[in-house]
């Protein structure tokens, strides 16, 4: 028994000096997660909330060629959520949505409009 420690202690203190390396970057976790700090806000929320407006947004969804899949709604929220948290917003009021068809660049898209906005945090 004594021998097993003492080997399991050798071994750990051979393997102390091994480094680990990784492509993970913390940057991109942030970038990962950043939609997930801005809420979607209704209009009729808007009377109870403590808001400050930091402009406007959109997020866009495109569908490049064939190949690709189809533009969903979702893309495009998930975009202008994230230009809502570049801006420092936590909070985002959706206006439109438009789907076009044979847009430069795109076959189809859908582009989401909305206000970015700076909710207090409640008291």
């Amino acid at each position: 028994m004594k021998f097993s420690a003492l080997l399991l202690t050798l071994v750990l203190a051979g393997c102390s000096t091994y480094s680990f390396h990784t492509n993970l970057d913390k940057e991109n976790f942030t970038e990962y997660f950043k939609p997930g700090t801005v809420t979607l806000v209704e209009k009729e929320q808007l009377d109870s909330l403590q808001y400050q407006i930091l402009g406007t947004v959109e997020g866009n969804s495109c569908q490049e060629d064939n190949t690709q899949p189809v533009p969903v709604i979702g893309d495009a929220r998930t975009d202008a959520r994230v230009r809502t948290a570049d801006l420092g917003g936590n909070g985002l009021l959706i206006s439109k949505c438009i789907e076009l068809e044979q847009t430069p660049g795109c076959q189809a898209s859908i582009t989401c409009y909305g206000q970015a906005l700076k909710i207090a945090e409640p008291k």
